[in-house]
């Protein structure tokens, strides 16, 4: 039997690796546009500061190491039509630009997610990046090798203009930030947007707001010429600029197959990650999944997730029973900007809004330790639950510790429990690592103040 994998980053790479420990004999090929495999998308704006030293850091595992594996790997080979019919693929292989067939019995596709490239007059110039591969952060670096940059532009205040910011700093460069929405880190609620825009400013970081870039113009017709971003009434003269505006699914070969695209614009699957087409399955970036609190299709282009998805559709698509069953997400994420973490799981309010819950939440500003601890700092946490059933349904963290009080709302969300279980919640405690109550518990007494009140009727004069 010959399986083959269109797409060879996280779940690509997954999904073969767990096909051929079900299945020594299987014939197992990855298709792979890119001229790696396997790479930490992650971690390409650490590359960029130089927090990651080595290129090959990156790269968890070459077409060599699959190789040991009896698995077959094609870089530079891009996959361009499937014919789920014949079951045959029309492949280009990028390096000399010829065309050939190749067939499978079972398909994976894989295909992620690509950089959002805005119409904006001026984009083709040079110095002007979009960062989604490692062949962009290679350009990026080869730019500010050539040119020594001074002042740098980023184009949106999402994950990934704000971890730029941070990591575009660190080479010592004057940075301002452009977001066209209201405020940046949008997916959060607007007082987690407060505090990561105080933490940009607070390290010379400056921050456009309501802003959408309308031209890029550059002085000259010279490479590496000055260039200027304008928006409005406003100009900012620049050396470099990366627009990171966010990803959109790469769904444009599947589509075309006849694969169903879901409501998120992503490839719908079932729980077992199979398409619509018989022996197709499809996992990644590239797919759409259930959110679990509110029950809609969500499309969550996270690294761990596609992981996940790997597992399941390397394991079904090997034994053709679909053993495994990927049940959907809670949307749980977190990020880095300078000294600041900040992670969410589940919905916020907005979101939940959206979804026709009716809400109450609380929010805390507590000591991530023991207040007479050494290096004690701040750590900001709200709550957010559903107001029929008591349970909690989202939260969001900003501060020391965010990663910790997420992770144990992400669980507790998952575990369906309301705030009388987070009230009386057992967790660890001793003073290097956290106040007596957990900031969860303190959030959780809080909210069910909040629900007590509402219950017993409110005073006038209150």
């Amino acid at each position: 039997m010959r399986l083959v994998i269109v797409g060879g980053v996280a779940a690509g790479t997954k999904a073969a690796s767990r096909a051929r420990r079900l299945d020594p004999d299987l014939e197992i090929t990855i298709y792979q546009a890119e001229p790696e495999i396997s790479i930490s998308e992650c971690g390409l704006p650490y590359f960029l500061s130089g927090v990651v030293g080595e290129r090959r850091r990156l790269v968890a595992r070459t077409p060599e190491m699959f190789a040991e594996k009896d698995i077959q790997v094609l870089v530079r080979h891009r996959v361009e039509k499937i014919d789920s019919e014949s079951r045959r693929l029309t492949v280009r292989d990028l390096t000399n630009d010829e065309t050939f067939e190749d067939t499978y019995d079972r398909l994976i596709v894989a295909t992620g997610a690509q950089a959002i490239v805005p119409p904006i007059s001026g984009a083709g110039l040079d110095g002007i990046f979009k960062l989604r591969f490692l062949t962009d952060a290679d350009e990026i670096l080869g730019y500010m090798q050539s040119h020594s940059p001074k002042k740098a532009v980023i184009v949106g205040g999402g994950y990934i203009g704000l971890e730029l910011a941070e990591n575009l700093c660190a080479r010592g460069m004057e940075i301002s930030l452009v977001e066209g929405a209201d405020r940046v880190a949008l997916a959060y609620g607007p007082e987690v947007s407060e505090r990561v825009e105080a933490e940009l400013r607070e390290h010379g970081v400056s921050v456009y707001v309501g802003e959408k870039v309308e031209e890029f113009t550059c002085e000259g017709d010279r490479e590496g010429c000055v260039k200027t971003v304008r928006f409005g009434e406003t100009g900012i003269d620049t050396d470099l600029v990366v627009v990171g505006i966010g990803v959109k699914p790469s769904v444009e070969l599947a589509g075309e197959a006849g694969v169903e695209i879901g409501a998120s614009g992503a490839i719908k699957v079932t729980r077992h990650m199979k398409t619509n087409l018989p022996d197709i399955w499809a996992a990644g970036d590239c797919v759409e999944t259930t959110n679990l609190v509110s029950g809609k299709p969500v499309w969550v282009p996270l690294g761990d997730t596609a992981n996940q998805m790997g597992r399941v559709a390397g394991t079904n698509a090997v034994t053709g029973r679909d053993p495994l069953e990927f049940p959907g997400v809670l949307g749980t994420g977190i990020f880095k900007v300078f000294d600041l973490g900040v992670a969410k799981t589940g919905l916020s309010e907005k979101e939940a809004e959206d979804a026709s819950f009716d809400t109450v939440s609380a929010s805390v500003e507590a000591k991530d330790r023991a207040g007479y601890y050494p290096g004690v700092g701040k750590v900001f946490l709200k709550l957010i639950a559903d107001r029929a059933t008591s349970r909690l349904i989202g939260a969001e963290s900003a501060g020391a510790g965010a990663d910790k009080l997420v992770d144990i709302c992400a669980t507790a969300i998952w575990g369906k429990l309301s705030y009388p279980d987070l009230v009386n919640i057992d967790l660890a405690y001793s003073p290097p690592y956290g106040p007596a109550l957990s900031p969860v518990i303190q959030a959780a007494t809080i909210l069910s103040g909040k629900f007590e009140r509402a219950r017993e009727g409110v005073r006038v004069t209150e």
